[in-house]
């Protein structure tokens, strides 16, 4: 704030306030030596916060989100305002848009940070979306929804880019500093250079504008802390191992063991800590994630049911050439990117991986056309090898596709519904996992160039390995043991009641063991070769009409 580092009106002093004053940060990572009480007493009231805004469930949630999204969205367009007046708003807004260095694009590691930016602010991979989404009504135009999230996220994080270069432009005509100098970019941006600028506005507006900034810095991360919480506290009431617990336990038990876990943050090697940390799961952990949801979507989902179709042969041999592939792509990048150029690298990697595929997708085509040939044509009316292709390439997706779909339209007046495309079997089958797969080969020669992240000593390595490795196991864990990870009768206390039937106990769970579980007073029990894909629906209208789709 402003009656702190006006001592001497610079980027540098509020850098050393920050580290030192603030964090007290001690000399390296492996030099601890006491727990900050300032930084500790935030923690606690942090998650005594997280707790009282999600304690009294999802509805009383809901209204507080008003307030800890409306309120942060005016503030950011008061600060628009204001940082747009100042001299020297003009130069910061020429930096973000009119300034533009395509080498930059070079940088494996610009699109990883771009990527894990995406996932972070719309809490991919998290768990958060299918939480909340979870609470929606059943005629919910859930796919428009996604779209209008995803588009509405993008243009405020653009906005708000004018909302810190514009003010960042006014400090660096202030103190005749080049732009390149100041950090614009993790916490040196939101706790050092940013709050040094406001505080070199003109009279008492120094102190209204840091006291508005840093109210919407904490509101905004107590709306994704709450978020994230109600995430594992409502996926966890899904589970056989905890879904008897009352969700007053789940909270109090997930508050608790997080704040726990926050007091390493509030050691006086914090600081380090969660750089380390941070660096472990946003660019290893969330990209794993989101390559191990595509694969369970895309190629682990109903694979026997296209062993059925096109024969084992063609099924393993497509699986092996394509995935072989991806990885002759990641390893050209991983391993030529430091010796030559983007282009070069990428020019070898999809060389060898593209001929590798397309070798590899037109023989198991031809395997699986003869196949269907001698076993007969399950499809339509394709011809052999069109029936292969389609078997190959988007059974498995297509068939989570029509499972959506059909969950989407079913509600009352919920006909005109988006649905879900082709193009995302597409995406989901061959895009996601390449894209994913390269951005982790971007991570790790980064590590491996730097001798581990930012050289910290292998023990702090290992932690951070260990805290990436702990989250990703959930997902191996989940598909290896599914009779523990769901369970038919999953809580659903505080949700909005999709049904008032007699028959709202109706079910169905698609399991990732292959069973079909139809719960409605009696037992029934089909294997209908479900792989690696679970949905829950609570629905006694859309699980009649399954039943009948299922028993035809």
């Amino acid at each position: 704030l402003p009656w702190s580092i006006r001592k001497a009106d610079g980027v540098e002093n509020a850098d050393n306030h920050f580290l030192y004053d603030t964090l007290h940060l001690s000399g390296s990572i492996s030099q601890t030596t006491y727990i900050v009480g300032k930084i500790f007493f935030a923690v606690l009231v942090q998650w005594v916060c997280v707790y009282l805004c999600l304690w009294k469930g999802v509805k009383a949630t809901g209204k507080i989100v008003y307030v800890t999204m409306i309120v942060p969205i005016v503030m950011l367009f008061i600060l628009l305002i204001r940082g747009v007046t100042l001299e020297g708003a003009g130069n910061g807004i020429y930096e973000y848009v009119g300034n533009w260095n395509m080498e930059n694009l070079k940088e494996g590691q610009m699109w990883v940070d771009a990527a894990t930016q995406i996932f972070f602010s719309l809490s991919l991979a998290f768990g958060v979306m299918q939480a909340y989404g979870s609470f929606n009504e059943p005629n919910s135009n859930v796919v428009q929804n996604a779209i209008i999230i995803a588009c509405s996220n993008c243009m405020f994080s653009f906005v708000t880019g004018f909302v810190v270069f514009s003010i960042i432009g006014h400090l660096t005509h202030i103190q005749g500093i080049p732009f390149d100098a100041l950090t614009v970019g993790g916490p040196g941006l939101a706790f050092v250079t940013y709050p040094a600028a406001l505080s070199l506005m003109p009279g008492v507006s120094a102190n209204i504008f840091c006291v508005i900034f840093f109210l919407t810095f904490f509101m905004l991360g107590i709306d994704s802390a709450f978020s994230m919480v109600e995430g594992i506290v409502a996926n966890l009431q899904e589970t056989r191992l905890f879904g008897s617990l009352s969700r007053s336990t789940l909270l109090i038990g997930t508050c608790a063991l997080g704040c726990l876990g926050s007091m390493l943050y509030a050691a006086d090697i914090g600081y380090y800590m969660l750089d380390l940390i941070d660096f472990y799961i946003n660019n290893f952990c969330l990209l794993v994630i989101v390559l191990l949801e595509a694969y369970a979507v895309g190629w682990g989902h109903d694979r026997k049911s296209m062993i059925k179709l096109v024969g084992m042969k063609a099924s393993v041999m497509f699986e092996i050439f394509v995935s072989g592939g991806i990885l002759c792509v990641t390893f050209m990048v991983f391993l030529l990117w430091e010796y030559t150029n983007g282009a070069v690298a990428y020019g070898i990697g999809f060389g060898l991986g593209g001929i590798t595929m397309v070798v590899g997708i037109l023989l198991s085509i031809h395997f699986g056309a003869i196949y269907v040939r001698n076993n007969g044509n399950e499809i339509g009316e394709m011809s052999h090898y069109q029936t292969a292709l389609f078997v190959l390439c988007l059974h498995q997706p297509d068939n989570v596709t029509k499972i959506l779909n059909r969950a989407i339209t079913n509600g009352e007046d919920s006909e005109k519904n988006w649905t879900v495309g082709h193009l995302w079997s597409l995406l989901v089958k061959f895009v996601v996992p390449a894209c994913c797969s390269i951005l982790l080969a971007f991570t790790a020669r980064s590590i491996g160039r730097q001798n581990g992240y930012e050289g910290y000593p292998v023990g702090f390595q290992l932690l951070g390995a260990f805290v990436m490795l702990f989250v990703i196991s959930v997902i191996p864990l989940a598909m290896a043991f599914p009779q523990y990870s769901l369970k038919n009768d999953a809580p659903v206390e505080n949700r909005k009641d999709m049904s008032q039937s007699d028959n709202e106990d109706n079910e169905l769970e698609v399991g990732f063991g292959g069973d079909i579980v139809l719960d409605s007073g009696e037992d029934k029990k089909k294997d209908l070769d479900q792989d690696a894909f679970t949905i829950i629906i609570n629905n006694t209208k859309l699980n009649n009409m399954i039943k009948k789709t299922i028993y035809a």
